[in-house]
């Protein structure tokens, strides 16, 4: 999932030749934890956390303070980056740049959990169904062209190593909330799962 629909693009930019005084007087508004500043052109200049800098001079340009920034997003990069990105760099907010190094908005944790939740569709009511596979070609299309046939809409699929090397853990989110029905259809096929349950589903 292309991070474009989750750009924060009200996050404060400043130029930087903004002041820390600047940045202060919008602190308390806007929530920041990182400072982006950009050139007189829009480009990404610099970056810098707030809690590393309450001692400074707050009459000091940003161009004084902000450093080269290793860690920065483009919009056509995909979510699960972004989210790799957040947690190599042990910040809140990353800034957000177009081909020309523009910057475009910023993304940080509470946009990653927004992509995320839609991407797994644990948002929407139905249920979740966990199943152990065995690790091998095949194994999960079996299941979902089963589920398919009995016209049981699957709203997302996640994979993850299961406590044996040899198989995997899948969890299937359904539209179809009917976990009695559910169970059936597994056990029609002989396919065992370690739970089914109905997801109420939430909206942000």
């Amino acid at each position: 999932m292309n991070i474009e629909k989750w750009i924060n693009r009200t996050y404060p930019v400043f130029e930087e030749s903004s002041t820390l005084e600047d940045v202060f007087s919008v602190k308390a508004l806007a929530g920041l934890t990182n400072i982006i500043s950009v050139d007189k052109e829009g480009r990404l200049s610099g970056t810098a956390r707030l809690d590393e800098i309450d001692d400074f001079d707050l009459s000091k340009k940003l161009s004084e303070i902000v450093v080269e920034p290793v860690f920065y997003c483009r919009d056509s990069d995909f979510i699960e980056d972004a989210a790799l990105m957040l947690i190599e760099s042990h910040d809140y907010v990353l800034p957000v740049v177009n081909d020309d190094f523009v910057v475009v908005g910023a993304i940080g944790v509470f946009e990653i959990l927004e992509g995320l939740m839609e991407f797994t569709a644990m948002d929407r009511p139905g249920a979740r169904i966990s199943i152990i596979l065995e690790d091998k070609p095949g194994a999960l299309r079996e299941v979902v062209d089963f589920l398919a046939e009995k016209e049981v809409n699957i709203l997302s699929i996640i994979t993850s190593t299961a406590e044996s090397k040899e198989f995997k853990r899948v969890v299937i989110r359904t539209d179809e909330s009917d976990i009695s029905l559910i169970a059936d259809i597994l056990g029609e096929k002989g396919i065992s799962f370690e739970s089914i349950s109905e997801e109420e589903g939430f909206s942000v």
